[in-house]
């Protein structure tokens, strides 16, 4: 597909041009070439555009694929040589209207109101036995498994992230040598949540506390979303990342209708499917597009509000329930768990399970109590679960943990585009994962 300009997701950079055209902004865009003459060509054409920081970067998953700025004379020509141009998209976090995922008031609009009934005594505790993972750590807490967490960052200074626990593999992307540090704090609850420890004085232990944690900050945008994945994918075909490998992503497009925002054969897309194809499981928070961003019939199992990279077959798109287990109940804010069946589902309807979020959780450097934490809060338990299965079973290949994690969820009432296969169950994934094990 070609180039979409709409001004709601484009990342307008700040990145000016020499005097020639100081006054201009660029665009960063993805350029696909489909022979080596237009790559050619297509150099050919930058290098005469006299552009500050303007080197163009080649992907590592797709070497026909390169991010640059550019002006619209070098996207023009670029065209002309044949490249197909696709937009740099700009995911969040939380909802609003600022493109930056670091706003912090914008954490404000995303907690709801907290309901003493339902958060008042309960804390990420509850959550990790709701779903029971205390009984699948009879098995395994993790180990041998690295969690990427592709986020706002991971507060280093947090006690749940014990020293030896961290990788120490520090990704080439926009926020080198500044991964460990999270100014928005997102990041860090859903790492605690993946795999926080309470070994070394934290409150919390996560879903695999023995994982190991990869902070892998970014900003959010496409280019270096897929750089982030171009690294992760290099360090496990190099031998840097030694066991299995999976990657968390709690961010998505706020969006109530499909405006072909990100199609399908976008680079980036190519970036995360490739990292699928060699062994890599991958996991979305479905979204909170539901009610409150979309105001939707709270009740209701649709229409979709799931889209993207988090509704596509061969990622696992998790929703969010209360801890009635339910996302249909007014009184919380589960209401607003983004329904499927999925924008680019076709084998799977999406989301496909849910985890419950509500209660104390790590936040950034602190602990807050939260009506509910969002799907954010859901995808990285899905994500230590996983990790829990490799740590059991390390061959297992991303379908087989999908499936197993659909397989052995425990069925709720609510309808599939709510729910998916129901509430995750870390014990019966794991053993599914001991009997794979068994029989390979």
């Amino acid at each position: 597909m070609g180039s979409s300009r709409d001004t709601l997701t484009v990342f307008k950079s700040k990145r000016t041009l020499q005097p020639l055209i100081e006054e201009s902004f660029l665009d960063k865009i993805f350029v696909r070439f489909e022979t080596d003459e237009q790559k050619i060509d297509g150099l050919q054409t930058i290098a005469l555009q006299t552009v500050e920081g303007a080197r163009p970067k080649f992907l590592y998953a797709q070497p026909n694929v390169l991010h640059t700025p550019a002006t619209d004379e070098m996207r023009a020509r670029l065209e002309a040589t044949g490249a197909t141009i696709f937009e740099d998209v700009q995911f969040r976090v939380l909802p609003g209207d600022d493109e930056a995922y670091d706003d912090l008031d914008q954490a404000d609009r995303w907690m709801q109101a907290p309901d003493p009934d339902t958060i008042d005594g309960y804390s990420l505790r509850d959550v990790v036995e709701q779903i029971g993972a205390p009984r699948a750590w009879q098995h395994t807490k993790g180990e041998g498994v690295t969690i990427a967490i592709v986020d706002t960052g991971v507060a280093g200074a947090r006690l749940e992230f014990l020293p030896g626990q961290r990788s120490p593999i520090d990704l080439d992307s926009e926020y080198l040598g500044q991964h460990w540090s999270d100014p928005a704090g997102h990041g860090s609850m859903c790492a605690a949540i993946a795999a926080g420890s309470r070994a070394a004085g934290g409150r919390y232990d996560g879903v695999a506390p023995g994982a190991t944690i990869l902070a892998a900050r970014s900003t959010l945008k496409t280019t270096d979303l897929a750089d982030i994945y171009d690294e992760l994918l290099r360090a496990r075909i190099e031998g840097n990342i030694a066991g299995p490998l999976v990657v968390s992503n709690s961010y998505g497009l706020y969006v109530c209708d499909s405006l072909a925002i990100l199609p399908e054969d976008h680079p980036y897309m190519g970036s995360v499917l490739a990292a699928v194809n060699n062994g890599i499981f991958v996991c979305f928070a479905a979204g909170n597009n539901h009610h409150d961003v979309c105001k939707h019939d709270p009740y209701a199992c649709g229409p979709n509000t799931i889209w993207g990279p988090n509704s596509h077959d061969d990622i696992v798109s998790v929703g969010t329930v209360n801890r009635a287990l339910t996302n249909r109940d007014p009184a919380t804010p589960h209401v607003g768990s983004s329904r499927g069946p999925g924008e680019w589902a076709k084998q799977t309807s999406k989301p496909d399970c849910v985890a419950p979020t509500y209660g104390e959780v790590p936040w950034g450097t602190v602990y807050r109590k939260m009506g509910w934490w969002g799907t954010s809060g859901a995808c990285p338990q899905v994500a230590g679960a996983a990790a829990l299965m490799l740590s059991a079973c390390p061959t297992l290949t991303p379908s087989q943990i999908a499936d197993g994690i659909r397989d052995t969820c425990s069925l709720l009432p609510e309808g599939k585009t709510c729910v998916g296969h129901g509430l995750l169950d870390c014990e019966a994934a794991v053993e599914t994962a001991i009997k794979l094990r068994s029989t390979t």
